[in-house]
């Protein structure tokens, strides 16, 4: 008789020489926190970010670490522009001191054509787009009292002005109003870092209109979003801009398509707030974006396990399209099956309430760049953008860029043109605010950790490109401290960068998110005094 060979976990097998690397290489990852001199590869229990150890990152030089800021204090920084409700016109103490596309009348689902026309906003306020343009000196960082200092967002053409104006709706009340912003990124934002703070600074400061569009699948592991859960079955398939891609470039408004023939596929998600909160408490309209398509199957949805509505998305022409369920406020469970008979393709869910207040959709993959925006299929876009119907588009990338120390300046910005382009032809009037990278820092010949040299020429070309193609510009990398930043950051107690030198701790993303806050509520004390200060001038005999 034959015997059977033994099995790959007996003891002569295990310390066979595959065994013995897989068995050292376990050993020294448990051993590497408690190892000195290797703090770069160090897990950091408050690094969301940094999920996998950059092993191949050179160790940060010993120094003595200094204190971190305080934490960031949400009452102190909503209270930020106060005045500006009562009419104040003081510059110095400004900062010290609609129905959705989709929707039936009768709240059911709309699965036909929308009105794309009525969704554009024709009027672009006199802006001048340039080839070339003179920038002016940059600004200079303020120290406040708000625990952050203000570093002013550069708005030449105060191409701003629609989303302050849809603030100023908001903060005055108006029945169903909604100033949404549209922020797109790349790994600092995948798992709703920086976004989940300016979110909630502004839904404290102007009113909670719900969580916003979230996508339908997870693209990563880490993908989350803030006071949200979401879970789904096994078997879809998901397609992103990033990889694996999709032929016809229809990717939905985030830049990820989830898709399925199978029947009894599910998507569930559920606002889940933290203990004694409010925020992201409740919903009382949820909206489905997926792609019509020949050929195409069908889903039900419901809430709360109440009656499914049933939706078909075959049809002769591909197009967007937006189903939606109106429910009273109130913390639901919302469920999406398929039912079979062909592909279903689902982009993602909207959230919201009727406001007012303010939505803040977080729209960040993993290793993504801005050219790769370029991946959508233009028309495709235009559609998702134009169904969004937001007041401020944010383009918040730089990190991956700056991986290759090489970068060709003159390639980069044609392609950030390009993308400014696109957003252009989509939406016309729209607020755009190119948002630039952090600090990046690496050691220079003598083993000093310096900035990485292409990080400046990032945030050079994204500020040019903004001043001539009529954006606004936000530099983090100058609001964080400039040159060396990084190592600073990371050298602080308890950290503010992590052991990558490149991602921030979940508590230097919540600076980050706390500092674009008040450089936006700046901009917004400017725009009301100033409007002000015109009218009174109008008024005058």
């Amino acid at each position: 008789m034959i015997e059977a060979p033994s099995p790959a976990s007996s003891p002569a097998q295990l310390w066979s020489k595959t065994g013995r690397v897989v068995w050292l290489s376990v050993l020294l990852g448990l051993a590497v926190p408690f190892l000195p001199g290797l703090d770069a590869l160090h897990w950091l229990p408050d690094d969301a970010m940094t999920l996998v150890p950059k092993a191949f990152r050179p160790a940060p030089p010993d120094a003595i670490e200094v204190e971190a800021p305080a934490e960031i204090d949400d009452r102190v920084l909503v209270g930020i522009g106060a005045g500006v409700r009562a009419g104040a016109a003081d510059e110095d103490e400004a900062l010290v001191g609609a129905r959705p596309t989709g929707a039936t009348a009768d709240g059911g689902v709309d699965a036909g054509a929308e009105d794309e026309d009525a969704a554009v906003d024709e009027e672009e306020e006199g802006l001048v787009v340039e080839s070339e343009v003179k920038l002016p000196e940059p600004p200079t960082p303020r120290e406040t009292s708000l625990g952050v200092p203000l570093y002013p967002i550069e708005d030449p053409q105060h191409v701003l002005r629609r989303f302050f104006t849809s603030l100023e709706r908001v903060e005055r009340g108006s029945p169903d109003a909604i100033a949404r912003v549209v922020h797109y990124g790349d790994s600092l934002i995948t798992g709703d870092y920086v976004t989940q703070t300016v979110r909630r600074l502004m839904q404290k400061r102007f009113g909670d209109a719900g969580h916003g569009f979230v996508l339908a699948g997870r693209p990563s592991p880490w993908y989350r979003r803030d006071n949200l859960e979401l879970h789904t079955s096994d078997d879809w398939e998901i397609n992103r801009i990033t990889r694996p891609p999709i032929k016809d470039g229809a990717y939905g408004l985030g830049g990820v398509t989830v898709h399925t023939t199978r029947r009894g596929q599910w998507v569930t998600m559920n606002p889940a707030p933290e203990e004694g909160g409010d925020l992201g408490a409740t919903v009382a309209k949820m909206q489905v974006h997926y792609l019509a398509q020949p050929g195409g199957g069908a889903f039900e949805m419901d809430v709360d396990d109440g009656p499914p509505v049933k939706v078909g998305t075959e049809t002769d022409e591909p197009a967007s399209r937006v189903a939606e369920i109106l429910v009273p406020d109130g913390a639901h469970t919302f469920k999406l099956r398929t039912l079979g008979a062909g592909e279903v393709r689902l982009f993602g869910v909207v959230f919201e309430r009727m406001g007012p207040g303010v939505v803040y959709d977080s729209l960040g993959l993993d290793g993504s760049r801005a050219k790769l925006l370029r991946r959508f299929n233009p028309e495709h876009w235009y559609q998702q953008l134009r169904q969004r119907r937001p007041d401020l588009v944010i383009l918040h990338y730089g990190t991956n860029e700056s991986q290759a120390a090489r970068m060709s300046s003159k390639r980069y910005r044609a392609d950030l043109q390009e993308i400014v382009g696109h957003l252009r032809a989509a939406l016309p009037g729209v607020s755009c605010l190119l948002v630039g990278p952090m600090d990046r820092a690496e050691p220079d010949e003598s083993g000093k950790l310096v900035t990485r040299p292409v990080v400046k020429r990032i945030v050079a070309v994204q500020r040019e490109v903004a001043y001539a193609q009529g954006c606004a510009f936000w530099n983090t990398w100058a609001a964080m401290g400039g040159e060396g930043s990084m190592a600073r950051w990371y050298r602080m107690k308890p950290k503010l960068a992590g052991g990558d030198l490149t991602h921030p701790t979940r508590r230097g993303a919540d600076r980050i998110g706390a500092m674009l806050f008040v450089a936006l509520m700046d901009g917004y004390a400017h725009h009301v005094s100033a409007r002000i200060g015109e009218s009174m001038i109008q008024m005058a005999p």
